[in-house]
């Protein structure tokens, strides 16, 4: 799909969200959100309870097993002992960190830049879910594509003093370059990594074959995918091309021209509700948890919605 560009969603009221993501009240609210992956988890000891992986390192039961010659002594149940009369030793759970990479769209159809544009939703969705991973004990990695260049990088990040990296990272983007081949960057990006979360932020206006190259690529090498689908209210609504004859493509820069009339504009919106239900069952056919989020709708109804559907939840 062409990425247009209407000059008035070029700043929306108030301040920046991604200064939102990182207010106190944010912040504080994200102390009891934990982040739930599959088989993310890397060798790296770390503190991410990886259940069904046992490690003697642990320090939470999951299971007893009947004790075998040879097994730690340190690890049997002497009270079972005294209740039972036999002996078993403790399995603990894993704890492993997840390498977890966030991956943003900066290609020039995520712009205008300025505040609530969809770039700073992207990167305020990326510092909710980085600050959730750094409070887990997890190593976070950043990253922009661009389009057309190299992807630019942070990290590994590690800890909750990393944040002030991360915050500058992401505030330093800005929309720039034509789409390219998002799976071309993804390659660059992830070669070489076993495992690990890859969390993906685009408004993913490309060809559907190129989007599930782009899901492709991250699957390779057994990364577990999350999908992350950021719109504008005015790529929902093309009402603000009423009553014009040529519209820009944001990537190319090409100028095209148009009779926006009902009909077209119709036609548009099922197109657009189509592809977004291509990319939720693209991302679901690879096992992919994906979530679509709106320029205007504000942070909170992402955090109350959203979160829960990558599989980020509050803990009791």
């Amino acid at each position: 799909m062409a990425a247009l560009s209407d000059p008035r969603a070029s700043v929306a009221p108030g301040g920046r969200l991604l200064d939102e993501a990182f207010s106190p009240a944010v912040q504080g609210a994200l102390e009891r959100v934990r982040m739930r992956a599959r088989n993310a988890s890397g060798e790296r000891p770390g503190h991410t309870p990886v259940r069904g992986r046992s490690d003697p390192s642990g320090t939470e039961v999951e299971r007893h097993v009947a004790y075998a010659a040879g097994d730690d002594l340190r690890r049997v149940d002497w009270a079972a002992f005294a209740r039972l009369g036999e002996l078993f030793t403790r399995r603990y759970v894993a704890e492993r960190e997840v390498p977890v990479w966030i991956v943003i769209d900066a290609s020039a159809s995520m712009g205008p830049a300025g505040p609530g544009s969809k770039l700073d939703l992207a990167t305020s969705v990326a510092a909710i879910v980085g600050s959730v991973s750094l409070a887990g004990g997890d190593r976070v990695h950043l990253a922009a594509l661009p389009g057309g260049s190299a992807p630019r990088h942070v990290g590994p990040l590690r800890g909750r003093p990393s944040l002030s990296t991360m915050r500058s990272f992401l505030a330093s983007l800005a929309p720039a370059g034509a789409g390219g081949e998002p799976a071309a960057g993804l390659v660059s990006l992830l070669r070489g990594v076993r495992r690990g979360l890859v969390f993906l932020v685009s408004d993913f206006l490309f060809e559907e074959e190129a989007i599930g190259r782009a899901l492709d690529a991250i699957g390779h090498g057994g990364c577990e995918g999350k999908v992350v689908q950021v719109l504008s209210r005015e790529d929902l609504d093309p009402a603000w091309l009423d009553g014009r004859d040529t519209i820009v493509d944001a990537e190319t820069g090409e100028s095209l021209r148009i009779d926006a009339t009902t009909s077209l504009l119709d036609r548009y919106r099922e197109a657009l509700e189509a592809h977004v239900a291509a990319l939720a069952a693209a991302s679901a056919r690879r096992a992919m948890m994906s979530s679509l989020t709106v320029t205007g709708a504000g942070l909170r109804a992402f955090l109350r919605e959203e979160l829960p559907r990558l599989g980020l939840r509050l803990v009791r």
